[in-house]
C-alpha cells in the first residue's frame, strides 16, 4: 500500500506538470515548462543582485508574479514566432545553414565544456579523456548536451531567418540621417565645448565624436621605457614612500587629536594629563615617520635617477637619428615602447591632448602643449611613470561640428539597427496581440 501510494503521488506530480497552461493551435506550453522558466528567471535575478552585493527575495509574491508574467510573455512570443516561421516557409534550413548550425552548436558546447573543465578539473589528476568525460557528465546533469546545443542553435537560426524576413524592407532616409547628425553635433557641442579634457579622453578611447572644442591638438610619441629591473626598483621605492606617508598621516592625526583635548577648556585635568602623554608619544611617532618618509623619498629619487641614466643612451640615439633626417613614423614604429603608438587610430592620428586634461602624465601634457608649431619635436621628457617621452606635434583638431561625410556611415548604421530592432519587436508584439491564445493561468496556483 505504501509503495502504491508513492507511485500515485509521483504520477499525480507528472500529470500536474503536464497540465496545459497556454495553447495556440496545436502548440502547447505546460505547467512544468512555465515553472522551470519562472525558477530560471528567479535564480538569475538572485545571481545578478548578489553580484552587486544585494539580496533578492525569490520567494516573495511580487517576485514570483513578475517572473511568471515574464515567462508567459516569453512563451507567447515563442509560440507566435514558431507559427509564423512555419506559415512563411522559413522552417527548412539549407545544407549550408545546417552546417552553420552544427558548427555553432559544437563551438558553444565546447565553450561550455571548457568552462566546466577549468572550473572543476583544472587540478585533477584524471587523464584528458577522463576529464572530458567527467565534464560532459556534469553538463548533462545540468540539462545541457550536444543534442540540446544543436536544438538551441537550430532554433536561433530559424528565429534569425524570421527576423531577417521582418526587417528586410527597413531603410533609413537621407532626411533621417541629416536630422540625427544635427542632433548629435548639437549634443556634442553642449557636452564638450567647455570640457576639452573629456573630449580628449573620448577621442583617445576611439569614441565617435561629432563636435570638436577649441584647444585640442594631436601628438605622437616615442616612449623609451625604464628597464624592467629598474621599473621594479622604482615601484618598490614608491611603495615605501606610500607606506611612510600613511604613517605620517596617522601620526599627524594622533597629534591633532591629543592637541584638541589640550585645547579644550572643558576637559578635565586627568584627560589633559593623558592627552599630554599622548601628544608627546604622537610627536615622537611623527618625527620617526617623517624621517622614514624623507629616506623613502630619497631612495625613490635615487633609483629613478639611476633608471633614467640607464636609458639615456637609447633616448639620445633616437634624437640623433631624428636630427639626421630619419622618418618619424618609421622610427616610431621601430623604437617606441608605447602600445598606443604601435597600432590603431592613436598610432595613425596621434594622441589627442589639451591643456586641461588629467588622464595623461602631466609631464607629457605640458611638453606636448609647449611645442609651438606642427612638426616640432621635443627633447627627451622625463615622465613620472614610464621613462622618457619624445613627442612630435602632428596636427590640430579643427574646432566645430565634424563633417557629415566623416560620420555618415556610423549614423546610418546606428539608425538602421535601431529601426530594425523596433520594427522586429513591434511586429512580434502585434502578432502576439492578435493571436488566439487559450490560457489556463489559474492552474499555476493549484
Amino acid at each position: 500500500m505504501l509503495l502504491t501510494g508513492c507511485t500515485l503521488v509521483q504520477k499525480d506530480q507528472a500529470v500536474d506538470a503536464a497540465t496545459v497552461i497556454l495553447q495556440m493551435g496545436d502548440q502547447t506550453v505546460t505547467k512544468g515548462e512555465v515553472q522551470e522558466e519562472v525558477e530560471s528567471q528567479l535564480n538569475y535575478m538572485s545571481y545578478v543582485y548578489s553580484m552587486y552585493g544585494y539580496s533578492f527575495d525569490a520567494t516573495s509574491a511580487e517576485a514570483v508574479a513578475d517572473a511568471r508574467e515574464e515567462a508567459i510573455n516569453t512563451f507567447k512570443t515563442e509560440l507566435v514566432s514558431n507559427a509564423k516561421i512555419a506559415e512563411l516557409g522559413l522552417d527548412q534550413l539549407t545544407e549550408e545553414e545546417e552546417a552553420q548550425v552544427k558548427a555553432q552548436a559544437e563551438e558553444t558546447y565546447q565553450s561550455n565544456l571548457d568552462y566546466i573543465l577549468t572550473g572543476n578539473y583544472a587540478d585533477s589528476e584524471l587523464s584528458d579523456e577522463e576529464k572530458n568525460a567527467a565534464a560532459a557528465a556534469d553538463l548533462e546533469n545540468l540539462g545541457y548536451t550536444m543534442e540540446s546545443a544543436l536544438e538551441n542553435a537550430r532554433e536561433s537560426a530559424l528565429q534569425e531567418k524570421l527576423r531577417q524576413e521582418i526587417i528586410k524592407d527597413v531603410t533609413v532616409t537621407e532626411k533621417e540621417i541629416t536630422a540625427e547628425y544635427e542632433s548629435r553635433t548639437a549634443s556634442g557641442k553642449e557636452t564638450y565645448e567647455n570640457n576639452t579634457a573629456s573630449w580628449t579622453t573620448a577621442a583617445n578611447n576611439g569614441t565617435t565624436l561629432y563636435y570638436t572644442p577649441a584647444g585640442v591638438r594631436f601628438v605622437k610619441q616615442i616612449l623609451v621605457k625604464f628597464l624592467d629591473e629598474d621599473q621594479t626598483k622604482i615601484d618598490d621605492a614608491n611603495s615605501k614612500v606610500t607606506d611612510a606617508q600613511s604613517k605620517v598621516t596617522g601620526a599627524e592625526s594622533k597629534v591633532s587629536d591629543a592637541q584638541a583635548v589640550l585645547d579644550d577648556e572643558e576637559a578635565s585635568e586627568e584627560d589633559k594629563t593623558a592627552a599630554q602623554a599622548d601628544l608627546e608619544a604622537a610627536q615622537a611617532e611623527l618625527e620617526a615617520a617623517q624621517a622614514e618618509l624623507e629616506a623613502a623619498q630619497k631612495e625613490a629619487e635615487d633609483v629613478t635617477n639611476a633608471a633614467f641614466a640607464n636609458i639615456d643612451a637609447a633616448a639620445d640615439e633616437i634624437l640623433t637619428e631624428l636630427e639626421l633626417g630619419a622618418d618619424w613614423d618609421t622610427l616610431m614604429a621601430d623604437k617606441t615602447q608605447d602600445p598606443g603608438m604601435q597600432s590603431g587610430v592613436t598610432a595613425e592620428r596621434g594622441y589627442a591632448v589639451s591643456a586641461d586634461m588629467t588622464s595623461f602624465d602631466s609631464a607629457f601634457v605640458e611638453a606636448a602643449m609647449a611645442l609651438e608649431k606642427i612638426g616640432d619635436v621635443s627633447g627627451k621628457i622625463r615622465g613620472t611613470t614610464y621613462g622618457y617621452y619624445i613627442i612630435k606635434y602632428v596636427g590640430d583638431a579643427e574646432e566645430g561640428p565634424v563633417a557629415l561625410d566623416e560620420v555618415k556611415e556610423t549614423i546610418q548604421s546606428s539608425l538602421l539597427s535601431s529601426k530594425q530592432s523596433t520594427t522586429y519587436s513591434e511586429t512580434l508584439q502585434g502578432w502576439v496581440d492578435a493571436a488566439d491564445f487559450k490560457e489556463n493561468l489559474g492552474a499555476l496556483d493549484q
